[in-house]
């Protein structure tokens, strides 16, 4: 989506008269801008579409998952509850792992946001500069006719390629693009697993001190 933004940028930013001035065959030079146009519109609407669809399953997946992340938490508290610090310790792990799935799930859907108004914002310009071009052509078109009597068959070769566009556009429907694997961890990870160990110690510290009463009475009484 980022290359077809950039090269719609270029189109936008060119300047009609200039390029006009400047043309053999003016007409035929605006026909060929004009199929331009039309082509990156399609795709640009074509990436939209599926950049929305994703950033829709991204911020699922993000929800769901800082859902279910927080859910370890009682669970660890159970655990400890009946004495398994063991498996409090993978509970809490577990619930961190998750946070930073649900964590990274957003961040992709925020990024494709950031995309999708790009786009938005691009086919805008183009829309605009599709019309001013197709203004343009009309006055060289009225121009001509008034000196001259139009050549047979001219444009024919252009006109067919704007014609497939057309045919183009009506079809309905873009497939998905497989979603990209996640990107690999930084070189802060290990560190950051440090940091994460000392903090779970910590949470398994503090739900010992406030155990069940009823759990450390009935072992007592065992005892």
């Amino acid at each position: 989506m980022i290359t077809i933004a950039i090269r719609a940028r270029e189109i936008v930013s060119s300047n009609v008269d200039s390029l006009v001035s400047k043309a053999g065959e003016p007409r035929k030079m605006l026909r060929l801008l004009q199929s331009e146009i039309e082509e990156t519109l399609i795709a640009l609407h074509g990436d939209a579409a599926r950049a929305k669809r994703q950033r829709e399953r991204l911020s699922d997946t993000a929800a769901r998952l800082a859902a279910g992340a927080e859910e370890w938490t009682g669970k660890a508290k159970i655990a400890i509850d009946h004495g398994r610090e063991d498996l409090a310790r993978a509970a809490l792990l577990t619930r961190e792992a998750e946070r930073a799935k649900a964590a990274d799930a957003a961040a992709s859907a925020a990024a494709l946001g950031d995309q999708i108004a790009e786009a938005t914002a691009v086919i805008a310009d183009l829309e605009a500069k599709r019309t001013a071009i197709t203004a343009r052509i009309a006055e060289l078109v009225k121009a001509e006719a008034a000196t001259q009597p139009a050549a047979a068959g001219a444009d024919t070769h252009v006109d067919r390629r704007i014609d497939r566009i057309e045919a183009l556009k009506r079809r309905a429907g873009f497939v998905d693009v497989p979603e990209e694997a996640p990107s690999p961890a930084s070189l802060d990870d290990e560190i950051a697993g440090l940091q994460k160990a000392s903090a779970i110690e910590a949470e398994l510290a503090a739900l010992k001190a406030t155990a069940a009463p009823a759990k450390k009475a009935a072992g007592k009484k065992r005892g």
